[in-house]
């Protein structure tokens, strides 16, 4: 029974692997169904809309990204970095236009006592940089004496305000990575040890804390104290005794490896202002960070000093850069103008007055000289140098090789020509040439006499006789000669005639005894 049962489904399994292969074969005999082609096959493609609404379009978000007080805030950033860092925009019109403006009584009175606690130095430097901000931004001009235009005055005024201290922001965040580099005079050789750049992103470890940098904010008159003991200069630096104030100008200004090296205590000007830390800066900042170490520029954009129009450098210049090492190498995590007993807005202050009111006119213009070439190269300043030079290759292409310059000349030359009228040639008779001289050629000599010719005289052949009985012997034969001759003679009438000669004579053969 087992037996039929696995008869059975042994069968019905071969006849289940016999129908699936019967099936397989069916399929696999019968065409494929035709390939269904796709609406996105068949349809065109559509064009790609041209770049220039791409460009339109994003230049539109340009222009809605500018702020509409573009003009202003330039004027603002170039009266951080080159007028007045700490000038407000306020207090300047508030200075310069105080008892000028027709105001209410409590508008005046306010006036008068915000400028009741500024001196009026400070005032007279408020005027001029209120004077020099309209020379920046001459729309603001026709704003203030509108009254319907207070309100967007007042928001201009706001945003330069913040722009001025933006820009000082703006600055000291991007010297705060390169500092420290340009702090080491030499970089490879003796590197700043601690290192400045501890990767923790704080400046607790600098300033008065860096047994290098210590030494850099120093009082330069307070220098002797790190050649007698450093670590006693630093402790006295660190706890006080040695007051760090804007009056007491620091070491980083001067000249030498380190800073103020060769400093000269009877001649403080000796190289005041001279520190390779604050060229460093300097160039960092109004040239560019590629320029710092004196080398040509690689920067792509255009820098600070021709943005701002910048031509020579001025004392305020001097002051900023002086301000952004101060703080560049100080211990201070956030800006402030107040570190400890030193005061930034006083120590800016005091450099633009020594060297604005220097009583030595010579060094001031020495010192101005000295930093257009380092800045520009040229003692003369930024536009002189550059006229200067394109004098120069202008004056070289002015030569020989100038294919410019020839074919503009030649050009003029074809249009002068044709602005003059070409005169109509005259019918001139042709002017009979003199005569000339004919030198009559020398004398020639006279001929020689020809000699005349001798007639030919006829000689008759005489026999030849033996003179003695010994020739006679000798036995020879005397062959005939015959001799015919001619004569020629002239006559008186000029006909000539022939002579006829003899007939010539036999002579013997022999002779006979």
């Amino acid at each position: 029974m087992a037996r039929r049962k696995r008869s059975d489904s042994t069968a019905s399994s071969d006849s289940s692997v016999s129908s699936h292969i019967s099936t397989s074969s069916a399929s696999s005999a019968e065409p494929l169904p035709p390939k269904k082609v796709s609406n996105k096959d068949t349809r065109p493609k559509k064009r790609r809309r041209s770049s220039d609404h791409d460009d339109e379009k994003r230049a539109r978000k340009k222009e809605s990204n500018i702020d509409p007080h573009e003009e202003f805030l330039a004027a603002a950033r170039c009266i951080a970095r080159c007028i007045d860092v700490f000038c407000l925009a306020l207090q300047q019109r508030d200075a310069a236009e105080n008892g000028e403006l027709s105001e209410d009584e409590d508008a005046q009175v306010c006036r008068e006592k915000r400028l009741s606690k500024i001196s009026s130095k400070v005032q007279e430097r408020y005027k001029r940089n209120y004077a020099r901000l309209l020379q920046l931004a001459p729309s603001l001009k026709p704003l203030l004496g509108d009254p319907r235009k207070a309100s967007e005055l007042n928001t201009i005024i706001k945003k330069m305000d913040a722009t001025i201290s933006a820009t000082r922001s703006d600055d000291t965040s991007r010297l705060k990575s390169r500092i420290g580099h340009y702090a080491a005079f030499n970089t490879k050789d003796h590197p700043i040890r601690p290192a400045i750049y501890d990767g923790s992103g704080l400046r607790t470890h600098l300033g008065i804390n860096h047994p290098v940098l210590a030494r850099f904010l120093c009082p330069v008159r307070e220098l002797e104290r790190f050649s007698e003991d450093a670590d006693k200069a630093l402790k006295d630096i660190q706890c006080g005794k040695v007051n760090l104030t804007a009056f007491a100008l620091p070491a980083f200004l001067w000249a030498g490896d380190p800073p103020g090296q060769d400093y000269d205590d009877d001649n403080m000007f000796e190289g005041m202002f001279d520190g390779y830390l604050l060229e460093r800066t300097m160039r960092h900042i109004f040239t560019s960070p590629s320029s710092a170490y004196g080398g040509e520029t690689r920067a792509t954009r255009t820098c600070n000093a021709a943005l701002h129009d910048m031509t020579t450098v001025e004392a305020a210049h001097i002051a900023y850069g002086c301000l952004q090492v101060r703080f560049g190498i100080s211990a201070k995590n956030a800006w402030s103008e107040i570190d400890g007993a030193f005061n930034y807005r006083e120590f800016y202050n005091n450099i633009i007055e020594l060297i604005e009111d220097s009583p030595d006119p010579e060094w001031k213009e020495d010192l101005l000289k000295a930093w257009n070439v380092k800045l520009f190269k040229n003692e003369e300043g930024r536009d002189n140098s550059s006229t200067r030079d394109y004098d120069k290759i202008s004056g070289s292409r002015e030569g020989r090789d100038n294919d410019l310059a020839r074919v503009r000349a030649q050009m003029a030359a074809r249009r002068a020509a044709k602005a003059i009228p070409t005169p109509v040639p005259s019918i001139r008779e042709p002017t009979p040439a003199p005569p000339c001289e004919v030198t009559p050629p020398p004398p020639s000599p006279p001929p020689a006499p020809q000699p005349k010719p001798k007639p030919a005289v006829h000689v008759r052949a005489e026999s030849h006789a033996p003179r003695d009985l010994t020739e006679a012997e000798s036995g020879e034969d005397i062959e005939p000669v015959r001799i015919a001759t001619k004569r020629k003679a002239k006559k008186a009438d000029g006909r000539s005639t022939k002579c006829k000669a003899p007939t010539p004579t036999l002579a013997r053969k022999s002779l006979r005894k």
